[in-house]
């Protein structure tokens, strides 16, 4: 009686794993039907004359930080974000460049040499000492139009098309 238990339980296990497997191979063919559909419609953008827009060149230089690793003044924390922000097309259509100086003085001790100590982000979410490093603003009659980084752009030739 325990071998003919044995055996049944070995065969429940059996059949278990087989259906394992069977989901398995589904899941992987399914996979590669997904990945070959989407390389078919890769291939009938470029026949359509669609074509990946390859990421901007940066604008300007990077500037060099300290010995720190943080900028020397305010303008070279801002450059710095427009230099990274300006070759990324996610970047440059979301960034705004903020900088802020990290150094806070502390009571008790004595004023270290090196007071700046600018860092860039694209956002203010850090608080009321991230200051806006470039104006750029919507111009109403379509006169001039501004970025991020307050570089005139011409909305019929965009940097980074949508």
């Amino acid at each position: 009686a325990i071998s003919v238990v044995a055996l049944g339980l070995r065969l429940s296990l059996f059949r278990l794993l087989g259906t394992k497997m069977a989901a398995r191979r589904a899941a992987l063919v399914a996979g590669l039907w997904a990945c070959a559909a989407h390389g078919a419609v890769l291939r009938a953008s470029r026949e359509n004359g669609i074509v990946p827009h390859p990421p901007p060149e940066p604008v300007g230089a990077m500037p060099e930080t300290d010995a720190d690793g943080a900028f020397k003044s305010k303008a070279d924390a801002c450059a710095a974000c427009k230099f990274k922000a300006t070759g990324s097309c996610a970047m440059y259509l979301t960034c705004r460049c903020f900088a802020t100086n990290a150094f806070f003085g502390v009571a008790g001790l004595p004023e270290p040499s090196d007071q700046n100590n600018w860092r860039w982000a694209c956002g203010n979410e850090g608080g009321d000492k991230y200051e806006l490093c470039f104006k750029a603003s919507e111009v109403e009659d379509g006169t001039t139009y501004l970025d991020n980084f307050g570089d005139e752009v011409d909305p019929n030739k965009p940097k980074c098309p949508v």
